[in-house]
């Protein structure tokens, strides 16, 4: 059984600590698409970096 955490859900729990901890420093959080994009775009950023440092075994 391989209890190894996909990069996929990685890069989504990253994706959510970063944009929550950045939320978190807002004065007025949007609750427009704006978050979703953000999301989104820094889930990207984490899933690339994960897929070209780590392999999946």
């Amino acid at each position: 059984m391989n209890n190894m955490l996909s990069n996929e859900q990685i890069a989504h729990d990253l994706a959510i600590a970063f944009v929550s901890a950045k939320l978190s420093k807002e004065t007025y959080i949007s609750s427009d698409i704006s978050v979703i994009t953000a999301y989104e775009d820094t889930y990207s950023d984490f899933l690339r970096l994960l897929n070209k440092i780590r392999t999946v075994r």
